[in-house]
């Protein structure tokens, strides 16, 4: 790929006013993520009845918890168990909507109640033409399409820029769509923030695919005619 199509790497560009138009919608959380979730206030003795560190401390009798014990797995039914509130149904939301739900309820018992809430398991997975391949954590959840290709080792030279596919899993159905990342309104697309669990496959560019393709048969031919010729002098050697 020439130089000058690689925009997404040009240090002299502007992007600003483009990034200005892309709306980060959220990821929306599936079954299986893994939330830390802690809730603040003023009164301090009034909010450990609602966090997992408190009742894990009293359940182990003061002896401290694991690392597991202080977050939340959403189970099969897509739903948290809340410290008094309970079970709560949060598949579908994104931890906005999880921060505003979880204020909401814990107002009847809390005076101004303050959610944090963090995704532990926020996951892309790379193919084909890019420097890391395989699955790559990441901790920003307002994660862009160019910010992604960075954590995965940038391209490769022969990665065809205009033809990058995402592959993102929604309600159970796998989606792909193409982006072209020197299209200078790639920020307007709505796939320009990337959610957990996506991914990435860089296909080689038209020269590298013709490369590619040439290669076996050339190989072919080589090995035949290597064979043909040892064939041609053995039969030589033992004639003469």
């Amino acid at each position: 790929m020439p130089k000058k199509d690689m925009i997404y790497m040009d240090k002299d560009l502007n992007y600003n006013a483009e990034i200005t138009q892309a709306k980060f919608l959220g990821n929306k959380l599936l079954v299986g993520d893994v939330l830390d979730i802690k809730v603040t206030g003023y009164d301090e003795i009034a909010i450990k009845p609602f966090n997992l560190g408190t009742i894990s401390q009293i359940n182990s009798n003061g002896s401290g918890s694991s690392g597991a014990d202080l977050a939340y797995t959403i189970d099969k039914e897509g739903e948290i168990n809340f410290p008094t509130l309970g079970k709560i149904k949060v598949e579908g939301m994104t931890l906005d909507e999880l921060k505003a739900d979880l204020e909401s309820r814990l107002k009847k018992y809390l005076v101004e109640p303050i959610v944090i809430i963090k995704q532990n398991n926020l996951k892309l997975t790379f193919l084909g033409e890019f420097g890391a391949r395989g699955q790559v954590s990441y901790s920003n959840e307002k994660m862009n399409i160019l910010q992604a290709v960075a954590i995965g080792g940038g391209t490769k030279e022969d990665a065809d820029l205009r033809n990058i596919r995402l592959i993102r899993n929604v309600n159970g159905v796998d989606q792909t769509i193409t982006l072209d990342l020197t299209d200078y309104n790639i920020s307007n697309s709505p796939y320009y923030y990337v959610q957990n669990n996506d991914i990435l496959y860089a296909l080689p560019n038209r020269d590298a695919q013709i490369l590619a393709n040439k290669t076996p048969i050339l190989t072919k031919i080589l090995t035949y005619s290597g064979l043909v010729g040892l064939g041609l002098v053995i039969f030589n050697f033992f004639r003469n």
